[in-house]
């Protein structure tokens, strides 16, 4: 067999991987999604006793209700970036299915996949491992390629690709805007100082 002849079976190996990977980093976006909701509805139940106990007086739970917020805010922002982030993936594997080009597109997919995961460790550990099992599919599939994109960096991601840090950075920005217009803001001039903290963690 000619070097020619190993390339396209090897790249046909990895064409049957991707359809593996989409259907992992779907199922992790579904996870997201609801975690996304959960932590929503947490967040108005917070929130709506925060605004109470404000309006009550009680300063000490009022802050304590805002605090809690804020961690489900931050948690929140984590998961929204996340989910976007990997939908591109998605759209980004679904079109490499279709065209059949591989190289080239990989690498950024393998960075944004991971340091998404990274992410998500101390969050949610269940989809960080999901997704670090659809990374380890591509790696597994492109190592027998001989590419040379697989230096190094794809065990340890000691590099990190402008593509892949540009678009976890447009995740974040979308995912600011997404989290702000879904978690209320304090409507009462009394609780200004409650609404300052909270809204500390997407200013």
């Amino acid at each position: 067999m000619t070097v020619s002849e190993y390339r396209r079976q090897d790249t046909h190996k990895l064409q049957q991987a991707i359809p593996h990977v989409i259907s992992k980093l779907n199922v992790s976006l579904r996870k997201l999604t609801h975690i996304s909701g959960s932590l929503q509805t947490e967040d108005a139940r917070l929130f709506a006793l925060c605004v109470e106990a404000h309006a009550k007086g009680d300063n000490v739970h009022a802050m304590m209700y805002a605090n809690e917020c804020a961690e489900i805010r931050r948690m929140a922002l984590h998961v929204v970036t996340s989910s976007y982030a990997l939908e591109q993936m998605v759209m980004r594997l679904e079109t490499v299915v279709k065209l059949g080009e591989v190289m080239g597109t990989m690498s950024p997919v393998m960075d944004v996949i991971k340091e998404t995961g990274n992410r998500l460790e101390g969050i949610v550990p269940t989809i960080a491992n999901q997704l670090n099992d659809a990374n380890q599919l591509l790696v597994g599939s492109l190592a027998h390629m001989g590419s040379t994109q697989l230096d190094s960096r794809t065990q340890k991601s000691v590099v990190f690709s402008k593509e892949a840090a540009q678009i976890l950075e447009e995740a974040k920005n979308a995912a600011v805007d997404t989290v702000r217009s879904q978690f209320p803001s304090i409507p009462s001039q009394a609780a200004e100082e409650v609404k300052r903290d909270i809204e500390a963690v997407t200013g």
